[in-house]
């Protein structure tokens, strides 16, 4: 099947958006018959040819925002925040600690698909001049009625960046450049409205990860993905955006190295009210990971590159 879903396209597909060549091999053909390809030249995985925007619409309603109240990833995504609001605050201000110590001073920090603006949040309270950009109005009033956020804009990275250029010291894009249609051309627009030196801060799924599992890999299930880095896929990719990378690292390579039964983006499971039950959850939970090999080796992978989430920071280049 994959194969003949791979020769039917042929007449549709484009050509790779970091390379421009056509030799493709299939790697996945995924529930919404879209297939993931790998270009041989440059070994960039993604979706060729493209979902069109009916069906892409169609997709987001369905993983992202739900048939009911609370039911999508978007609702969800703010309930998980709130309710372990600590734990993401701990994660956003590592992760600010790590750009902070990378670049002098606290400038414009532009958030790139800001959400509801919890990290803008802890960005603001550290001293930075917070701007977001999102797709969502009902994210950006969120953001704006909890967290007096202002400088929010309604617009998509993959239309335009309407900012003045060299306007920014740090651009982030957590989650983000895995959805967008043409992430060259994006990255070039975020290159224009960065500052020289300043940071380009990204997160996404690593390919490499699919070391084992191949086209079973579960990072290629989320239908509103539609390109799939690894560091070296990346790397040419900021290259001819401008951008040369300054950190690397991979991290929780457990989550898709051996596993290809999927996983929750967001935990909304009910957490335990007293002592004793929080202390069994906790044993219980303790006692599954003693005995998981891959508690083990799972840093390992890490280090070595095929963790299942990609953490880079670049800086601007000439232009």
């Amino acid at each position: 099947m994959l194969l003949s879903a791979f020769e039917s396209s042929r007449s549709e597909r484009i050509p790779c958006v970091c390379c421009g060549s056509l030799k493709f091999t299939p790697v996945h053909l995924r529930e919404d018959k879209t297939l993931v390809v790998h270009c041989e030249e440059c070994h960039l995985k993604f979706v060729n040819p493209l979902p069109t925007v009916a069906a892409m619409q169609e997709n987001y309603q369905k993983e992202m925002t739900g048939n009911e109240a609370e039911s999508g990833l978007h609702s969800r995504y703010i309930l998980e925040r709130q309710a372990r609001i600590k734990s993401f605050s701990k994660l956003y201000n590592s992760r600010l600690s790590l750009i902070e110590s990378l670049y002098s001073g606290k400038g414009n920090l532009l958030d790139i698909g800001c959400g509801a603006g919890f990290f803008l949040n802890c960005a603001k309270e550290r001293g930075w001049n917070c701007h977001g950009l999102e797709i969502l109005p009902e994210y950006i009033k969120f953001a704006q009625e909890n967290f007096a956020l202002e400088n929010l804009r309604l617009e998509s990275l993959d239309e335009s960046l309407s900012y003045d250029a060299n306007t920014f010291d740090v651009i982030t894009l957590w989650d983000l450049i895995e959805h967008l249609r043409n992430p060259l051309d994006c990255l070039k627009r975020i290159h224009h409205v960065m500052k020289p030196g300043g940071l380009l801060v990204m997160w996404t799924p690593n390919v490499k990860n699919a070391v084992f599992l191949k086209e079973n890999w579960i990072g290629y299930e989320t239908l509103q993905h539609f390109y799939f880095f690894s560091r070296d896929s990346l790397n040419q990719m900021l290259e001819k955006a401008g951008f040369k990378i300054v950190h690397l690292e991979t991290n929780k390579a457990r989550k898709g190295l051996l596993n290809q039964k999927g996983f929750n983006a967001y935990n909304d499971s009910a957490k335990p009210n007293n002592i004793m039950e929080k202390f069994l959850r906790s044993a219980k939970r303790d006692f599954k990971n003693t005995l998981n090999p891959l508690t083990y080796i799972g840093p390992l992978f890490d280090m070595a590159g095929y963790g299942f989430n990609l953490y880079i920071i670049a800086s601007k280049q000439g232009d």
